[in-house]
């Protein structure tokens, strides 16, 4: 029996997760009819031609409930459909929707 090296392994079942980039910056969390105005960090990924964020934000989104949906408003107009991670006054993580 061969034994394949690296180059010959199979990836069919494996999930191959792509960090496209990261980005910082300035927005609004808009969410549960209130907006508020936020500082973010986040991540870019894509796997099996899906792009997703996961990030942190900054500012004060107490109001939200944990895995509140909403949307995150960037300063260049992209708009982003994300969940809030355990949301409190001084900010929360959160997940593309």
């Amino acid at each position: 029996m061969q034994m394949m090296g690296q180059r010959g392994q199979s990836h069919r079942g494996q999930r191959t997760l792509k960090l496209l980039g990261s980005d910082r910056g300035e927005g609004v969390y808009q969410g549960q009819d209130r907006a508020v105005a936020v500082s973010y960090q986040m991540d870019r990924f894509e796997e099996r031609n899906r792009q997703s964020v996961s990030g942190s934000l900054d500012g004060d989104v107490g109001f939200a409930e944990d895995k509140a949906s909403g949307v995150l408003k960037l300063a260049t107009g992209e708009e982003i459909d994300v969940i809030l991670i355990k949301p409190d006054e001084e900010g929360a993580d959160f997940q593309s929707a």
